[in-house]
């Protein structure tokens, strides 16, 4: 067969020499096809050649001419055999090093159902990106360490997609004397189907507690923990929600555990299902100590665990998905819950394709799943599901109180979506802004307000034109519209606010249009302790009028025999900073605005914003001696990405 190779040693030399820009590659790429086309007869032949090309660009001293043109290396084979990209990707990466195995096979692995590894979504992206562009520059800045400079953002815009908006709604409407009602909001529960008590809770892989986790350094004697530990249970709880305590485990029979993993969770582990149990029957019991009832329920994904990919099956992913949603329905009952996707919850990892292209049915099963599970509960009629259905970047639904909840799937920005990385350019490359657009215009046309909610946030942790895009919106419909942001993935307890401008440089009170709430996760990955959060609810405007998280201390279960743990109410977000706000204005981006100037400007506020973000576990950082506490401002104040990028340049190095 035929097989054009163009990148060789006499060229890359000329790259280095030349330090060549990636918008000079065109000319070297048609030289180079020019020079050598030749035959190659058998696919070892095919991977060698390409393996050979890949080497040559370690050679070269410009780290963003070699990213790109390894990039371009990799779709002049996808335009012949795209069936070798993988693993000429693979044995290149690991022969040479250029990432650990783990991280080799997750980018470029062959993806079957027993492994979650992306080579077959990178030669995906790679049929359809411009590598010598845009496309290139991100992907080399993201994807690979910086090789790149972060490209400029485009210019471009979806202003076309809306009318222009009238006076009418140029203000948010003021809360009513109906009351309020509550809504839950959960987020990121990671559940680990593999935790195991006793097993290594100190380990040197991603993800503790399992039976195949280990600390690489052998343990000399017994573990510290001996004889003060005692919570060593394989617990349970019952259909009927009541606890069991279980089998007594000892864990230090194994002379090789550094830290065995107690019976509810470490801060270094993904929960165990009674972990998750535990949270959820917090919910409801608070809920019928106080005599109420959520009227919904907000989850922002993220469901499967931390693991490595290699150890993440399909089944694994599907299994983890139905057991959260189950959990969540058998403790809350005929509440509905509004789902969105996190970026774990998806097959391989962290990619969804843009519709529309022969590659997207990969994906749709996942939204398939979810609808049905959701239609199955009742949490969401007949004609929403199919909604659902339909097109796997967002549904609406309209609660019963009249208020539209538009939930998108935040892997559409995700920077480690291969995806993402094709026709970059484009302001709405995967459909979903303009989705997201329809429904906010019919919306506003009714003078009905919405929620929107999506698990990865849009400032500091979306890739640059989609925050760019998606701030554009949000200054549109706001602050008449839209009601409420709602985001997770961070797993801390935090908040984004949105001036107007959509990233410029003024960040005053006069500014302010609207914010995001960031949930904090159920997980304790990380070293954060176990949150949940519900908010106060105007019923007419559906502003929300105050927020209460609570949450347990994990390690007091390291030491209390296997008993439940603790829950306690951490705080109200009225009660905490030191803001004067009245009492009948909601908690908006202006109220949020006066805490984040406090945060910026006092050590002492920043240290109360760190304790209640990382919910006073032992691993939150000492503000007064930790320079990472300097960037909470920034985060705070940013709704875009480039604004944030802006933000952290200008700090005191």
């Amino acid at each position: 067969m035929q097989l054009p190779v163009f990148v060789l040693l006499p060229l890359l030399v000329k790259f280095a020499a030349a330090s060549v820009l990636p918008t000079d590659i065109d000319a070297l790429a048609n030289e180079a096809n020019i020079l050598q086309n030749y035959e190659i007869k058998s696919d070892e032949q095919i991977i060698s050649s390409v393996i050979g090309q890949l080497n040559h660009t370690l050679g070269t001293s410009n780290n963003c001419t070699a990213c790109v043109t390894r990039l371009s290396i990799g779709k002049t084979l996808v335009e012949t055999r795209p069936d070798l990209v993988a693993p000429a990707f693979t044995k290149w990466c690991l022969d040479s090093g250029f990432y650990d195995a783990n991280t080799c096979q997750q980018n470029f692995g062959i993806s079957t159902i027993e492994h979650s590894e992306g080579g077959a979504n990178f030669a995906d992206m790679l049929s359809y990106m411009d590598p010598l562009g845009y496309d290139g520059q991100l992907f080399c800045y993201y994807k690979e360490g910086s090789h790149c400079k972060k490209p400029a953002t485009p210019n471009v815009t979806v202003s076309n997609m809306w009318p222009p908006k009238s006076p009418e709604h140029m203000a948010a409407p003021e809360p009513g004397n109906n009351g309020t009602f509550k809504v839950l909001h959960i987020s990121d529960l990671h559940i680990d189907m593999d935790y195991t008590v006793g097993n290594e809770a100190n380990c040197t892989d991603p993800i503790c507690c399992t039976p195949r986790s280990h600390n690489k350094h052998k343990l000399n004697g017994t573990s510290p923990y001996m004889g003060y530990w005692n919570s060593f249970f394989d617990s349970y709880y019952n259909d009927d929600f009541s606890f069991e305590q279980g089998t007594e485990v000892n864990p230090f029979n194994n002379s090789n555990v550094w830290t065995p993993a107690t019976s509810f969770g470490n801060y270094m582990c993904d929960p165990p299902e009674r972990l998750i149990n535990s949270s959820l029957n917090n919910v409801i019991d608070y809920a019928k100590q106080q005599n109420f009832t959520f009227d919904f329920t907000i989850f922002t994904g993220d469901m499967v665990d931390h693991d490595w990919t290699k150890e993440i099956s399909l089944e694994d992913t599907i299994k983890s998905e139905e057991s959260v949603l189950r959990d969540i329905k058998s403790r809350l009952g005929s509440t509905p819950v509004y789902p969105v996707l996190g970026n774990h919850d998806s097959y391989p990892y962290g990619q969804l394709a843009p519709e529309g292209f022969s590659f997207s049915n990969k994906f749709t099963w996942n939204t398939e799943l979810i609808s049905d599970i959701m239609q199955d509960y009742d949490w969401v009629s007949n004609e929403e599901a199919q909604q659902a259905r339909a097109h796997y970047t967002g549904y609406a639904v309209e609660t019963k109180m009249g208020l539209k909840v538009i939930s998108l799937n935040s892997n559409t920005w995700y920077r480690k979506n291969d995806y993402a990385y094709m026709n970059a350019s484009n302001p709405d490359n995967f459909g979903m802004f303009k989705f997201l657009i329809d429904e906010l215009v019919a919306s506003e046309a009714k003078n009905q307000r919405v929620w929107i909610t999506a698990h990865i946030p849009s400032g500091s942790s979306a890739l640059p034109l989609p925050s760019k895009m998606f701030a554009e919106i949000v200054e549109r419909f706001s602050p008449s519209t839209i009601a409420g942001i709602f985001f997770g993935h961070t797993h801390m307890d935090q908040f984004e606010i949105l001036y107007a401008g959509s990233g410029n440089d003024t960040k005053s009170i006069e500014n302010v249009l609207n914010h995001a709430w960031i949930a904090p996760s159920i997980t304790p990955w990380g070293g954060i302790n176990p949150a949940w959060r519900y908010y106060e609810v105007d019923s007419t405007t559906f502003s929300v009028m105050n927020m209460h998280t609570f949450y347990m201390k994990l390690n007091d279960t390291y030491t209390n025999n296997g008993a439940e743990p603790q829950w306690q109410h951490e705080y109200a977000a009225r009660d905490v900073y030191n803001v004067s706000w009245p009492a009948t204005s909601p908690l908006n981006g202006t109220f949020w605005h006066l805490v984040a100037e406090q945060v910026g400007q006092s050590v002492d506020v920043r240290q109360t914003y760190e304790n209640y973000s990382n919910r006073f576990s032992p691993y939150t950082p000492v503000c007064k001696s930790t320079k990472g506490c300097d960037g909470d401002y920034c985060f705070l104040t940013s709704f875009t990405l480039d604004g944030y990028d802006k933000c952290m340049a200008a700090l005191p190095k």
